[in-house]
C-alpha cells in the first residue's frame, strides 16, 4: 500500500507492507511488490472502531440485524464494532450470551466485541467471558437497568460501560434533565474511587457530567461522547422528533461544554440506535450513526474543530488502549486494518444509499466535506466506493479480559 498515512503525530508520504494480512514494513521508501494499493490522494487512517453499538437482530430484524449492521459499519469506515446486550431477548445469561456469539461468527462483516448485560447475575457474568459488559443505572431501550448498581459493577468480570442516568430522577422527571445524567456520573465516580475497577461512561452529554470526570481525573475511569450530542441541540429535536435520544439533546451551553473539554474526550461512539420510522413515530429513543459519524468528523476537521490526530485517537488509540485489545496497534506485526478516506471529497448524506435498516438519518440532505473511501480488514479490501466486497469475515476482536 502507498499513499499518505498518520504515523507517530504526523502525516507521511510512504508505503506499507503487508504480509499474510499483518502489517510487514512501514516506510517512506517505495516498497518493490507485483500488488501495489496505490492510495495517493487519499488518507490511510488505523482502523477506526465504534465502541458503542446497537444491532438488534434476535427479535428486532426489523430494525437491524447483524449482516446490516456490519456492513453498514464497514460502509463508514469502522472495522469493529462493540455489541451492546440490551437486544431482545437480553443478554443476561450464558446461554443467550452464546447464540449471540454463533450469530456474529456467521454474520458479521466487520469484526466485534461482545457483550454481557449485567443486572444481579454475576455468576451468569463468570461463565460468559464476554468482551466488555453494561449496566443501566437508569432505564433505556429495553427497560431494564441494574437496581444495585455497586454491586453489579463490582462483580463486573472486565470493563464495565455504563449508561449513566438516575433512575428515581428519569421516574419524576421522564423528560430525563441535565441533573439525571450528572447526579448518575457523580455517583458512579464515587463507586469508581472507592473500587478502583476499569469503568467507561457512555455518552456523556452534560456541562456537569464531563467536568465530574475530568475534576475526578481516575485513570481507570474513561468516558464517550457521540456525534449528535457534539453537532446537535435541543433545537434540533424541536424542528424533528425523530431526533429523540437518551440522553437527550441537550441546550447550547452543554454542546459548548464538551467542544471546550473536546481535547480530554478519550473516545467518540455513535450509539447507533437503529429503529423502523413506525417506531420513532411512537416515541422510541435512538439514532442511526455507523454511517455518518467519520465523515461529520472529517468535515468537522474541514471546518478547522479538530485535526486528523483527533480521529484517529478517540476512535482508534483510545479504544484499544482503554478495552485491551491486542494486534491492532499500528505497527509492524499487527493487523493490517485500515481506514482510507478522501479528506476533501465533497457529498450529500442520502439514507437510501446506506447499509442499515434504518432508512433514515440525523443527516439527510447534508452536505459533507470528507468521505471514507475504502475500508481494509487483515489486507483485503471489505469496502470500496460505496460497495460491500466479500463475504462476512469479521472476527471476534482480542481482547484483554478479567
Amino acid at each position: 500500500m502507498r499513499g499518505k498515512f498518520t504515523f507517530n503525530g504526523k502525516i507521511i508520504e510512504g508505503s506499507i507492507g503487508v504480509d499474510g494480512g499483518k502489517i510487514s514494513e512501514i516506510t517512506v521508501r517505495k516498497l518493490p511488490g507485483e500488488t501495489v494499493l496505490d492510495f495517493r490522494g487519499y488518507l490511510i487512517l488505523p482502523g477506526l472502531i465504534d465502541t458503542h453499538v446497537h444491532l438488534r437482530d434476535f427479535e428486532e430484524r426489523k430494525k437491524e440485524t447483524i449482516e446490516s449492521g456490519t456492513k453498514a459499519a464497514l460502509h463508514g469506515g469502522i472495522t469493529a464494532v462493540f455489541d451492546m446486550p440490551n437486544t431482545k431477548p437480553p443478554i443476561l445469561d450464558s446461554r443467550t450470551f452464546e447464540r449471540r456469539f454463533e450469530l456474529f461468527q456467521r454474520k458479521a462483516y466487520a469484526d466485534y466485541a461482545l457483550s454481557f448485560l449485567m443486572r444481579n447475575n454475576c455468576r451468569e457474568a463468570k461463565k460468559t467471558n464476554a468482551d466488555f459488559y453494561k449496566a443501566f443505572m437508569g432505564a433505556s431501550t429495553g427497560g431494564i437497568y441494574s437496581e444495585n448498581f455497586e454491586i453489579d459493577y463490582s462483580c463486573s468480570p472486565g470493563v464495565l460501560s455504563v449508561h449513566a442516568e438516575d433512575a428515581e430522577l428519569i421516574r419524576k422527571k421522564p423528560e430525563r434533565p441535565p441533573e439525571a445524567e450528572e447526579r448518575a456520573i457523580e455517583r458512579a465516580l464515587d463507586i469508581a474511587e472507592r473500587i478502583k475497577k476499569p469503568l467507561n461512561v457512555c455518552h456523556v452529554s452534560t456541562r456537569g457530567g464531563i467536568g465530574a470526570i475530568l475534576r475526578r481525573n481516575l485513570p481507570w475511569v474513561s468516558f464517550e461522547v457521540t456525534p449528535h450530542h457534539l453537532f446537535l441541540t435541543k433545537r434540533d429535536y424541536k424542528k424533528d422528533k425523530r431526533l429523540k435520544v437518551y440522553p437527550p439533546l441537550r441546550d447550547e451551553d452543554h454542546r459548548k461544554a464538551l467542544w471546550g473539554n473536546f481535547s480530554n474526550i478519550p473516545i467518540i461512539a455513535s450509539d447507533h440506535a437503529p429503529h423502523t420510522l413506525e417506531d420513532k413515530e411512537a416515541g422510541v429513543a435512538g439514532v442511526p450513526g455507523l454511517e455518518t459519524e467519520v465523515a461529520l468528523l472529517l468535515d468537522a476537521v474541514n471546518r478547522g474543530s479538530m485535526s486528523v490526530f483527533d480521529i484517529v485517537e478517540k476512535m482508534h488509540d483510545n479504544p484499544v488502549r482503554v478495552f485491551g485489545i491486542r494486534g491492532r496497534d499500528f505497527k509492524v506485526g499487527n493487523e493490517a486494518t485500515f481506514t482510507v478516506v478522501d479528506p476533501k471529497r465533497e457529498w450529500t448524506v442520502k439514507p437510501e444509499e446506506f447499509y442499515t435498516r434504518a432508512n433514515w438519518s440525523p443527516w439527510e440532505g447534508r452536505k459533507l466535506k470528507g468521505k471514507v473511501v475504502l475500508t481494509i480488514l487483515r489486507g483485503n479490501v471489505v469496502m470500496e466506493e460505496d460497495e460491500i466486497v466479500g463475504k462476512p469475515e469479521g472476527v471476534r476482536l482480542n481482547v484483554q479480559r478479567g
